[in-house]
């Protein structure tokens, strides 16, 4: 039975909301935001080469071995215990990084040991409290969550792209550590009620019900989840850098990351707004077409700062959009008390396409002279990917 009615969810939700906003803005997600920053000084201080940092950042990849362990976990015990576990552990390798990281194999090993344990603090923890509290605002809900990460993009690249140059990459890593540890941790802690229904109607108990691994539903969710992050991941890995190789300056590429920033936080609060009105189908659908729009600018823009900020603006709006939509789709298509199992499984899978996009997008430069190409080939992801969204089957939307 639900705790509150539909037309009282924001009297505690808002704190819901607004602690898993704020861990959203501090933990990996701003970590996995800023890393193009730190590719050229790592590239100067021990001679990675592009492909290579691409490898790096694609190790969060572990995160798909992380995801469903951390799902199944929140399922079992809520929120608080594994968000301050995961949170600590990955301000711990931040700190061990930015002291005795050295070369690729310890990057490379750091980065995949955050990709494992971030996930208590990224969409698989976060989007389960409130997928267990709203019904009606349940979009827009996820939708503020998200725009913890859209604002803290808004300044914090620029001003850690001032640290990086100033002091080195190695304190942008503690500075981000800090971020975690000393704002994000004791405001979430602090905000995240107690009792809240962060288990949903009934409590997991006993072993894992795979059933909804035999549904059509979860497997067509799955591969767009897949497409959008073949399409989309290695961009966001590879930013700065792909705006400088268009004929601009760090400062603009920095810019460039800020208008991201605001496509996604139009994306988030208003994909969400959008999900709980429209038929989601078409308006994931019409988010994906937006992120097409991005590529075909990026390929004819050359160097005008005007359109390539216009093209990382739409970017932006479907990587705003998207924790919404796949969030939203699994709370719609299945039993909420399974979410964090289910959406941990589905993350999980998802960040093969991440590491691959990662991976794909530096071996494009290098192959290619450009990222020309990956940006050819995601267009065409993205147009496979909105017709696997509408295929998406839900049943009828009650209003209790």
């Amino acid at each position: 039975m639900a705790l509150f009615s539909a037309d009282s969810e924001w009297r505690l939700g808002w704190r819901i909301a607004g602690a898993s906003a704020i861990a959203n803005a501090t933990g990996i997600s701003l970590l996995f935001y800023s890393f193009s920053l730190f590719i050229k000084p790592m590239e100067a201080d021990f001679g990675l080469t592009r492909g290579q940092a691409g490898v790096v950042q694609s190790l969060v990849v572990l995160a798909a071995l992380g995801a469903p362990v951390i799902g199944r976990l929140v399922d079992r015990t809520g929120f608080h215990l594994m968000f301050l576990a995961c949170t600590l552990g990955m301000v711990a390798v931040e700190v061990g990084l930015a002291r005795w990281g050295n070369g690729f194999a310890a990057m490379a090993l750091g980065t995949a040991l955050i990709g494992f344990i971030g996930g208590g603090s990224s969409t698989v923890l976060l989007t389960r409290p409130i997928s267990a509290h709203f019904k009606r605002w349940r979009g827009f809900a996820f939708g503020c969550v998200g725009v913890g990460i859209s604002i803290t993009t808004l300044f914090v690249p620029r001003w850690l792209e001032g640290v990086i140059a100033t002091d080195g990459w190695r304190q942008g890593y503690y500075m981000l550590a800090a971020i975690a540890l000393v704002i994000g941790l004791p405001l979430v802690l602090a905000l995240m009620p107690r009792n809240a229904s962060v288990h949903g109607d009934v409590p997991v108990r006993g072993p894992i019900d795979r059933a909804f691994l035999r549904s059509r539903d979860f497997w067509l969710i799955t591969a767009a989840g897949v497409l959008t992050n073949l399409a989309t991941a290695g961009v966001i890995g590879q930013l700065s850098p792909m705006l400088q190789e268009s004929g601009i300056g760090p400062g603009q590429a920095a810019l460039g990351i800020t208008t991201f920033a605001i496509g996604q936080f139009f994306g988030k609060l208003g994909g969400g707004w959008l999900l709980d009105r429209h038929d989601p189908r078409i308006i994931a659908a019409a988010f994906t077409l937006s992120a097409i729009g991005s590529f075909a600018l990026f390929l004819s823009a050359g160097p005008v700062l005007g359109i390539l900020l216009c093209a990382t603006a739409l970017l932006g709006l479907l990587q705003g959009a998207d924790v919404s939509i796949f969030s939203y789709f699994i709370a719609r298509r299945f039993p909420i008390n399974q979410y964090g199992t289910i959406f941990g499984v589905m993350h999980g899978i998802g960040w093969i396409g991440t590491a691959a996009s990662l991976v794909g997008y530096g071996a494009s430069f290098g192959y290619a002279h450009g990222y020309w190409l990956a940006q050819s080939v995601a267009i065409v992801l993205l147009l496979v990917c909105a017709g696997v969204i509408l295929m998406i089957r839900f049943p009828e939307k009650t209003t209790d």
